[in-house]
């Protein structure tokens, strides 16, 4: 639990296992879903790109730019509890350490950009996820399907249940936080669009495995000495978009196959 001072995502703990990471985000979580759509609801063209190929795509950008990210931030962890003090000391490499050495300052370069990076595909894959679900939810109030902010905010207004879709309504109010912050709320005022006045740093802790973003907004101009914190964690942020697309297409398999019955008894 974060103190009230400090807002984001909390850093992840236990040390990555970048490989067994990576192969996970390889497999986009919902394909299955998007199979059954294009077998059963929506053939697709070879020429026009549809809500179907938009998403696949965001969904490729999104993990190249974790296949980039990850394993700098592996790097750079590793560098930065270890072989910075070793070079400190004024003490020599072993072969291996100067070859690590050099995959790290290779990395260092582009790790800003592609942490920067990560948090604009994620936000246009959320928007495209939004995309999709115009295909199981069926009831005359829709919500829009090109921003998955306003998608959120129209759950968010409802002064009634959502009908037979009022589990994915609360899922989305409920289990979507991240969004807001810090993926909506970075990538808006501090990357995007000029916002506060602040401070950037990556930063890290003794107990920790992770190199995260550290934005602190001073409350009163040019004064440091009280701050607002953002903590932005990629790896964590990468985990829960997981989580949300893993319930999404679990919830949109079962819609379809809900719906399809509705039909049958219907016909």
């Amino acid at each position: 639990t974060k103190p009230d001072w400090i807002k984001g995502n909390s850093p992840i703990k236990k040390r990555l296992n970048i490989t067994a990471e990576l192969k996970r985000y390889a497999s986009d979580p919902l394909f299955p879903l998007l199979i059954k759509i294009r077998e059963e609801k929506k053939a697709g063209s070879l020429f026009l790109s549809d809500d179907i190929s938009r998403y696949a795509s965001a969904y490729t950008f999104y993990y190249l730019s974790l296949e980039r990210f990850l394993p700098a931030l592996g790097y750079a962890v590793r560098w930065e509890k270890g072989l910075r003090y070793i070079k400190g000391r004024g003490e020599k490499f072993t072969p291996s350490q100067k070859k690590f050495s050099e995959k790290y300052h290779a990395a260092k370069r582009y790790f800003e950009y592609d942490f920067f990076n990560f948090l604009l595909h994620a936000r246009i894959l959320m928007d495209r996820v939004a995309g999709i679900s115009r295909i199981f939810l069926n009831s005359r109030n829709l919500p829009s399907f090109t921003s998955f902010s306003d998608h959120k905010k129209f759950f968010h207004k409802l002064s009634q249940p959502y009908g037979e879709h009022e589990e994915y309504a609360k899922y989305i109010r409920e289990n979507t936080d991240w969004f807001e912050m810090p993926l909506k709320e970075v990538r808006d005022h501090y990357l995007v669009h000029q916002g506060p006045s602040h401070m950037l740093n990556f930063g890290y802790r003794d107990d920790e495995w992770d190199l995260f973003l550290h934005i602190m907004i001073p409350k009163e101009k040019n004064n440091l000495s009280a701050t607002d914190n953002i903590f932005v964690s990629v790896p964590q942020l990468a985990r829960d978009i997981e989580v949300f697309l893993h319930w999404f297409n679990d919830y949109g398999l079962k819609s379809m196959d809900t719906n399809v019955v509705q039909q049958n008894k219907a016909g």
